[in-house]
């Protein structure tokens, strides 16, 4: 139990820590958006379309990014868990999968054991 309650704190931990990041990355986002804001009027006034065409461009870009990071981060958690011996989600349910499959023959395997006692007893 006590092994479990660790779990579950350093789990709710390293979510309270991605969180309170995700919050100061939006609030310099948000700032660094409201220093920019009359510049970017500026050159979209003086740009026209092509500075809609590099604006797609720079969300695309930003799209892709936004991507990449949340794979790192992923690779970045499962090499904690993977240091930590904490089971990832995946090989659970891998095991999971195993396990049923592993019943299943054993089923069938007692299945024919049964048949064939079924067999020798009526010969």
């Amino acid at each position: 139990m006590k092994a479990r309650t660790l779990i579950e704190l350093l789990t709710l931990s390293s979510k309270l820590y991605v969180i309170a990041k995700d919050k100061e990355f939006f609030e310099k986002l948000k700032s660094y958006g409201e220093k920019g804001q009359e510049k970017y009027d500026e050159f979209m006034h003086e740009e026209g379309d092509e500075g809609d065409d590099l604006l797609h461009k720079l969300l695309h870009k930003a799209q892709e990014a936004k991507e990449e990071l949340e794979r790192k981060m992923e690779e970045v958690a499962v090499s904690v868990y993977k240091k930590m011996r904490i089971a990832h989600t995946d090989q659970v349910e891998a095991l999971h999968t195993e396990i049923d499959l592993l019943r299943r023959q054993l089923n069938l395997a007692e299945a024919r054991f049964n048949n064939s006692q079924i067999d020798k007893t009526q010969s």
